[in-house]
């Protein structure tokens, strides 16, 4: 077989191609799809224009499929899809009715450019000739390096020093071939960020009045989980065709160019429905994660946004099952392999241990990573959260540095990724604690209108506001990030107990802080203040001497003032608890020569102003 170029065609030529892509048309895996016709027809058209090499998926998804110019091909894989299965169905064509057809037209994996090749038996060439027609019987060279068979078929015998010259060439050609085609024949690699395909929800028993339903909640995973910036979500169009067909999930993550495929079911029980969802590595076929969900009937409303809000949240997020998959597959790489977005996933899996070491050890990944690759935003994220960690727990060395590092790195996150909902929360953080609360009250509202559905985020934004004097709101965005992620990771204890004190829910808080694993000062600080409200003096007093013992230069008001101030009633509230508890509550005023930054509480202001007295 040999194969044309994209240029230089004859006349003839081009009328026996589309003559023969009017056989194809007429065949049976072709005759019964339009959309199949219209695809094969374009692709062929442009290549016998000598465009073929300038197809890409947005050319074709906005040519034929009608997509609109603002189709994403990362986003909307249609034309992959539609890709694949036209290789199939020219594959069985010519297994079948076109096993001796003249011209065969493929699409090679990797690219859009119709590939055509006239089949043309060898003639016997007398020795010492050479029929370039029959070399390239065994090879298909790229289209681009051949000569048009109209021109080929043209040459004779040729003598011996014209052969060695030649068949140096063809050699080159071949090579070169071969080694173009093995790139295009290894198809698109898996994006860096993992990536995940929500198949139609399949409702069983097939009674129609529930195929609303389950219409409903597969379109809200798929939004929910499209607001997850650490997530690439198939869109819904592409994953319809599935609908109501044998799931062979390798072939979809193949299809698809996804790691990961999320299926599911709804099924009615009388007066209460069963959901049930289940995420699936594409490559191996194994199970990662699953739930199942009863639910009485008579609010399918509620039903739908509870179940699809929980999925999501738990698939979802700093350690969600996506994420930790991810990790799972990032700690078998040899170091020497690993992506800036692997770097990263092992950055946030060492800031999440919530240590010094852990922190030190966070934050050189993410560097790291920033190395890999400049423009990952979260990993300036990362870096914020680290300052953050290191002031609130007593670790860094110089406050005013960490401070700094903060607000350059959440500067850098938000210029590079102003649509992602983490990066105006670490602006938000780092204006928090340098003293900024206007701002950061806004960068707070900005990251939750942007993430709505991010448990971790929203945990983090209750977290930071309390000192904002927003400590009702705190208490809300906390709970709704419970429900949303009611599996939540270890480190949501250390915010929940934060935010759930300065509501004033001082048995919550307790029963937060006492599930923080490796309990530092600050835990046995707010130990100790919560069980001093409460009137429990007994644990109070231990947990007052396991914040000496861990940090004898504990201060409540300092504790405030490097993180940025606080609104006046929680300052009080913490201030006076720690009185309470028998901590140390202000700074002395010969302390205060030493620290003409610190911010000061009202009630500690006229304590060291009667002292003095």
């Amino acid at each position: 077989m040999t194969q044309s170029s994209l240029n230089g065609w004859s006349e003839s030529d081009q009328d026996a191609v589309r003559s023969q892509l009017g056989r194809i048309l007429a065949s049976g895996p072709f005759h019964n799809s339009k959309r199949r016709q219209r695809f094969l027809e374009y692709l062929v058209t442009e290549t016998l224009a000598g465009r073929g090499e300038r197809l890409k998926a947005y050319n074709v998804a906005v040519e034929v499929f009608e997509r609109p110019e603002t189709f994403d091909p990362v986003v909307d894989p249609i034309v992959r899809i539609e890709a694949a299965r036209l290789r199939d169905k020219l594959r069985e064509y010519y297994e079948s009715d076109g096993r001796s057809d003249p011209i065969h037209i493929e699409l090679p994996k990797g690219g859009y450019a119709a590939h055509i090749a006239f089949r043309q038996p060898a003639a016997p060439v007398p020795s010492p000739g050479i029929a370039l027609t029959e070399a390239a019987d065994h090879v298909e060279p790229d289209s681009t390096l051949a000569r048009p068979i109209s021109l080929l078929s043209s040459l004779t015998i040729i003598d011996r020093k014209q052969l060695s010259t030649l068949a140096a060439a063809a050699l080159l050609i071949v090579a070169a071939g071969l080694l173009m085609m093995k790139g295009r024949n290894a198809g698109p690699s898996l994006p860096a960020k993992p990536s995940i395909a929500v198949l139609p929800v399949e409702n069983i028993g097939g009674d129609p009045k529930w195929d609303r339903l389950a219409v409903g909640i597969t379109e809200d995973i798929i939004t929910d989980l499209s607001h997850s910036k650490d997530l690439i979500v198939i869109a819904r169009n592409s994953t319809e065709v599935y609908k109501g067909r044998p799931s062979d999930i390798r072939q979809i993550g193949r299809d698809l160019n996804v790691k990961y495929v999320l299926e599911g079911s709804i099924q009615p029980m009388g007066e209460r429905i069963r959901v049930t969802a289940q995420l699936i590595e594409a490559t191996s076929g194994s199970h990662v994660w699953s739930e199942r969900y009863d639910r009485p009937v008579d609010d399918l409303f509620m039903v739908q946004n509870d179940v699809t809000g929980k999925i999501a949240g738990t698939l979802a997020g700093y350690e969600g099952a996506v994420a930790e998959a991810e990790r799972s597959l990032v700690r078998r790489k040899p170091p020497a392999n690993l992506t800036a977005f692997d770097t990263y996933l092992l950055a946030m899996e060492a800031k999440h241990k919530v240590t010094k070491d852990g922190l030190i050890e966070a934050e050189v990944l993410f560097h790291k990573a920033l190395e890999l690759d400049p423009q990952l935003a979260r990993a300036y994220v990362g870096l914020v959260d680290v300052q953050f960690y290191l002031i609130d727990l007593g670790f860094a060395p110089s406050v005013d540095e960490a401070l700094s590092k903060m607000m350059t790195a959440a500067g850098m996150a938000v210029t590079l990724d102003p649509n992602d909902g983490k990066t105006h929360y670490a602006l938000g953080l780092a204006s928090l604690y340098n003293g900024k609360p206007e701002q950061a009250a806004a960068e707070f509202t900005r990251a939750e209108t942007l993430g709505p559905s991010d448990a971790d985020m929203l945990v983090c934004i209750g977290w930071s506001i309390p000192v904002l004097g927003e400590s009702e709101r705190a208490v809300r965005l906390v709970e709704r990030a419970l429900t949303l992620n009611p599996h939540y990771p270890d480190w949501y204890n250390q915010g929940l107990s934060y935010v759930y004190f300065f509501g004033e829910r001082y048995d919550k808080s307790l029963k937060y802080r006492l599930q923080v694993k490796e309990p530092l000062a600050l835990d046995y600080a707010f130990l100790a203040i919560a069980n001093a409200y409460l009137g429990r003096t007994t644990d109070a007093e231990a947990a007052t001497a396991n914040v000496m013992r861990l940090n004898p230069a504990w201060n409540a008001e300092r504790y405030l003032s490097e993180a940025g101030g606080s609104a006046e009633k929680e300052a009080e509230l913490l201030v006076n608890g720690a009185r309470k508890a028998g901590l140390p509550d202000c700074m002395t005023a010969a302390k205060l020569k030493d620290m003409p930054n610190l911010i000061r509480v009202k009630s500690c202001e006229a304590l060291r102003a009667k002292i003095s007295r």
